[in-house]
């Protein structure tokens, strides 16, 4: 497995170099910790794989993902990231990336992903798994859940930025009443909070619909 890395922190970016050199038929090409010289590094040396972390300066990683997917599609990317957002995780994956690592997870796991990588494989890092499994699963139970009709009022009313005050005045209720439909909407939901109820309420077009 022919490499080069990208990481914008020297100390981090040796750690990962000296890492991968310890594995058995790994040879490391070069490294950088900017954007725009990874993909004159790309180009230059043609690797198997780029190890990239996605803070790059110059150009972002998920933007030179994209070109390097794009321009020399016989090299692989792998993520390297602190960050394990789902969503950032599927943004990598959406734009070619053959793996996701967490800076968190054991060293072994880089042996894994490269081997993993080698036979044409995905590699994900455990933890990064069970955060897009757990998405999904909320996800689905929140799409199973149908609302009554005042509650999906009031969604619609917190989605647009009325106070509780405003709804009960506009819906002609109590404030208590409307707090109550809160609480049960996020009980049914599983979401807590009025930013998890107005993404949701987003998510599903509630905030646009006619009441």
């Amino acid at each position: 497995m022919r490499l080069v890395l990208a990481d914008s922190q020297p100390l981090i970016r040796a750690g990962i170099r000296k890492l991968c050199e310890a594995i058995a038929g790994t040879e490391v090409l070069g490294e950088t910790g900017d954007g725009q010289q990874l993909l004159e590094l790309v180009a230059r040396q043609q690797p198997d794989l780029a190890l990239i972390d996605l803070s790059l300066p110059t150009i972002n990683g998920l933007d030179v993902l994209q070109q390097i997917r794009r321009h020399y599609p016989q090299t692989m990317v792998m993520v390297l990231s602190a960050r394990s957002e789902a969503s950032q995780v599927r943004a990598a994956l959406k734009a070619g990336a053959v793996g996701y690592l967490s800076k968190h997870g054991e060293a072994v796991e880089l042996e894994l992903a490269l081997k993993a990588v080698a036979k044409r494989q995905t590699y994900l890092s455990p933890s990064v798994s069970h955060t897009l499994v757990g998405v999904r699963k909320s996800a689905r139970a929140e799409d199973s859940v149908t609302l009554p009709r005042r509650q999906q009022q009031v969604l619609q009313m917190i989605a647009r930025g009325k106070s509780t005050k405003e709804i009960a005045q506009l819906m002609g209720i109590s404030t208590k009443t409307v707090e109550t439909h809160r609480a049960r909407m996020m009980d049914a939901l599983g979401l807590y909070g009025t930013n998890a109820l107005m993404r949701y309420a987003i998510r599903t077009g509630l905030e646009g619909a006619e009441s």
